[in-house]
Parts: C-alpha cells; structure tokens; sequence
C-alpha cells in the first residue's frame, strides 16, 4: 500500500503487561480486534494520511526519531492494520460494504454488545438485573413518588460500572408507567453524517426477546421533517446507548402489557457549541423537536421517553493531557450537578448553556439526548435520583452518569 490512509480509530493510554501502551480500537467494531501499540508507533501511523507515501513516512520518521523504519517493518505495521480494518483499503471498504448490505436487509437489529458487555444467556442476565435492583433497593427503600411518571434519564455506561444507577432509574418506570410507547434517545458516538436525530424502523433484539419498533409513529414523524432522517441509519448497528436501556425495558416490562418502541440516534451538538449556538437555531433540531413534541402531547399517558446518556468524560483516554485527579473529579461533579439542576427545571435552554459556556470541557456524550428529553417531554419537574463516577486508575480518566426521573 503506496499511500496508506487511516481510518477514525480510538487511541488511548492502558497498561499492559506492566507498561504503558496506547491502545487501538475502531470505534465501529467493524472487526472486533485491538492493537497495542507503543508511542513511537501512534506517531508513525499519524502519518498514515492518504498523501504520504512510504518514502515519505521514513523520511519523516527519519527526522523524529533520527533512524529511518526499515520498509519490511512499515510493510508489516501497514499489514497489521489493514487486517483489523483500521486502514481505508479495498479489504476494509468490502468488509464496510457486506456489513451494510446484510444491516439493510434485516427487520431486525440484532444485539452487538451480548457477550462482551453483558452475558449473552437470557437467566445470566436476568440475574445481572436482579442483583442490580436489590443492590438499589438495600441501598435506599422506595418510596412511591408524587405525580405522574413522564420520562427518565438512564446512563449508557457498560452494566457492570452502572447497574445500580440503572436499577435506580428503572424501578420508577417499574413502580408508576403504564405508557404502552417508549420513544428512547440514544447518543450516537460515531456516526459520519451531520443529521441531527437519526431513525431506524428494525425491531430490537437483545437476549430477553426483540423489541417491536413503532412503525406508525416512526412514518408520522418522518412526514414532518424534509429531509431523509434514516441518513446514517448505520450507525444504529454497534451504539449501546440504546440497546442497553432495550435490555432493561425488556426485564421491567416482561409481566406487562405489550409495548413498542421509537429508536433515536442524536447525534452530536459539537459543532453548534464550538460556534455558541443553541440548537434551536437549528432549523433541523428545532422542526424535528417542535414535531415530536407535539405528537407526544397527543399521545398523552400512552407515550413514555427514555434518554440514555452519560455525562462528562474527562482525562487521557479522552484526549485531555493531564490525569484526573481529586480536584478534577469535584470540579466535575459540581458542574455536572448545575447542569442536571437545569434538567429537573426542564430548563433545555439551560442545560445546554451550562456546557456551551464552557465549550464542553467535560465532552458531555449526552448533550444532544438530554436536550431532545427536556424539549419534548411533557412533564412539569425533574428529580435527580442518583448521581456517580467511573474512575479507571490505569489512565486516570473518568465517566459521569446519572438517573433522573420526570413527573407532571
């Protein structure tokens, strides 16, 4: 490969077998490897732009490192990678290419995370579930809370850090919904379009069962909107943000009536904070909210949403230079708390001042659902459940989430 071009992969600092490593991952898991690479390595693939020929990247190497990299070795790097789909090759666009066709021509959305983020057995995970809950019940006795229950904020983090604020969130649905229509807004992380909300109409499956998608209200929300909302429908096949609020819907709901679901990928609000936006004047944002808003007012108690996001990420995995420390981590959770503080007002303009104002130096992956959640629920307070961080000592980084809970 004369001119080998990377693909967006992920690269962050882990230790292995005692040292320190970056770690290479395609945020797709088109292919489901990692690589482990030194420092010296990432700076070479750096150069792997499309533009640079081999000659080029040696003489470079040549410069930084005072050595050239002997041709067999970057041949063999160029190999490594393209074997796990991280270069733009012919081998990794046929692979992109056999994954879409089969995608487009299932009515289902099958589960992509069983038996990597959570047991791939039906009773294994009916068990993961129930330690959650009675790990949240032991924690706080339930109380049967005041007005009507409208909607929920959920984390996305994987099941085994978060549980217990799922469980935390979950059990309120549990205790007071009878909504037969559950419209879930998921964080899209990797999409490569610019649509704002993408939809799909494929039924969910995880191993409690498929998940039927509200076709009808799908093709509703579609007529309001001019412009093609399933553009990037892709990206719905590997994002957990939604399968994992599915998976415990699907545990809550198996004894009650029959229910349907709207799957919908928000993509991300970067640039719109970069430029001190609001995405109200977004003409996208504003006519598909306004829309959806007004078909859930219709829908009144038949209608439940779901938001399922986390908020800031913060330290070197994220791209940030320095290491959280004790400090970092105060500081996070006391512009998280002012944050959700706008959330229990339904205070969408709000929330999302209080990340603009400082250009989202948390990387809050749930700006955009959130903000869908507060300008479309028809609900009159919020109430912050439960609050926790995700600490990984090995590349000193760290995830917030939340559960709250919204009533009229």
């Amino acid at each position: 490969m004369e001119y080998p071009k990377l693909n967006p992969i992920e690269a962050f600092p882990v230790k292995h077998e005692g040292r320190g490593v970056i770690c290479l991952k395609d945020p797709n898991n088109l292919s489901g490897k990692v690589l482990m690479v030194s420092q010296e390595t990432v700076f070479i693939i750096s150069l792997f732009d499309g533009k640079s020929s081999i000659e080029d990247i040696q003489t470079k190497c040549k410069e930084k490192f005072g050595e050239s990299v002997p041709s067999d070795e970057l041949e063999h790097l160029i190999s490594q990678l393209d074997d796990a789909l991280f270069l733009d090759s012919d081998k990794f666009k046929d692979f992109k290419n056999q994954i879409v066709e089969d995608f487009n021509s299932s009515e289902v959305r099958a589960s992509s995370h069983a038996g990597l983020s959570y047991p791939d057995e039906a009773d294994e995970l009916n068990r993961w579930f129930e330690k959650f809950f009675k790990e949240d019940h032991k924690k706080e006795p339930y109380s049967a809370p005041k007005g009507k229950l409208r909607g929920l904020i959920s984390p996305h983090i994987d099941f085994t850090r978060g549980g217990h604020l799922y469980a935390r969130a979950y059990r309120e649905l549990d205790e007071n919904c009878e909504a037969d229509t559950y419209i879930i807004f998921g964080t899209s992380h990797y999409a490569e379009v610019d649509n704002p909300f993408i939809l799909t109409r494929k039924h969910f499956e995880t191993p409690l069962g498929v998940s039927e998608t509200d076709n009808n209200l799908i093709d509703r929300i579609v007529d309001t909107c001019p412009w093609d909302l399933f553009e990037g429908e892709i990206a719905h096949r590997t994002e957990h943000s939604i399968e994992f609020q599915v998976a415990f819907l699907q545990y809550v709901l198996k004894k009650k009536k029959e229910y349907k679901i709207v799957p919908i990928l928000c993509n991300s609000f970067f640039n719109l904070v970069q430029e001190g936006k609001s995405p109200r004047e977004d003409s996208r944002v504003s006519l598909f909210l306004e829309s959806l808003g007004n078909m859930i007012r219709e829908m009144g108690d038949k209608v439940f949403i779901i938001a399922g996001v986390d908020m800031a990420h913060v330290g070197p995995k994220f791209g940030d230079s320095e290491p959280v420390n004790d400090l970092t981590l105060s500081r996070i959770k006391e512009r998280d708390i002012k944050s959700l503080e706008y959330s229990e007002k339904l205070d969408a303009e709000g929330f999302y001042r209080s990340i603009e104002e400082e250009k989202d130096w948390r990387k809050i992956c749930g700006l955009s659902s959130i903000y869908a959640t507060l300008s479309t629920i028809q609900a009159e307070k919020g109430k912050l459940l439960d609050y926790d961080q995700a600490l990984e000592p090995d590349t000193g980084s760290v995830v917030s989430f939340a559960s709250m809970a919204f009533y009229s």
